[in-house]
């Protein structure tokens, strides 16, 4: 019961085998901080540190009942999103937040991966833009996923 009072973060997004990003990462970043995670897992992977090789993705259903179950069994402080996958988990994760307004949401777009990989299906960015990210209090893309994002030229420089 003592584990139920706890903050934790509820971490949305998808594995990376070679435990270089993905919720691997994120349940070891916050972790570090002395915070406890819970899951909902949107796509399992195959990968290394230099490519993905393949991608199965979870049911919308799924992905909603896993936040469900733990924002029901845990304090959950924030929810932290990453990889999505695709609209139709795009928008089963915003009817989630609606649920629950009260918790923060961190949205940290995955569009591609390091390597190159699209680990978000085309067209998916406007259910992102649309459903998901107004619900969200902080929106955190790299520069590449800015230029998609935004629809605009990817940034030369940080500048």
């Amino acid at each position: 019961m003592a584990m139920r009072r706890e903050p934790h973060v509820l971490v949305v997004g998808g594995s990376d085998s070679s435990g270089g990003a993905g919720i691997a990462r994120d349940i070891e970043t916050i972790s570090a901080v002395g915070v406890r995670t819970c899951l909902a897992v949107t796509a399992l992977t195959v990968q290394t540190h230099d490519a993905v090789i393949e991608i199965h993705h979870s049911p919308p259903s799924m992905v909603a009942n896993q936040m469900c179950a733990a924002l029901q069994a845990n304090d959950v402080a924030t929810i932290k999103i990453g990889m999505l996958a695709t609209a139709k988990i795009i928008v089963a994760v915003a009817a989630v937040l609606r649920k629950f307004p009260q918790v923060p949401a961190v949205l940290d777009p995955v569009l591609a991966s390091t390597s190159g990989r699209a680990l978000l299906e085309a067209g998916a960015i406007a259910a992102m833009k649309r459903d998901l990210m107004p619900l969200c209090c902080i929106v955190t893309p790299n520069l590449p996923e800015l230029a998609l994002l935004t629809g605009s030229e990817p940034a030369s420089d940080e500048d």
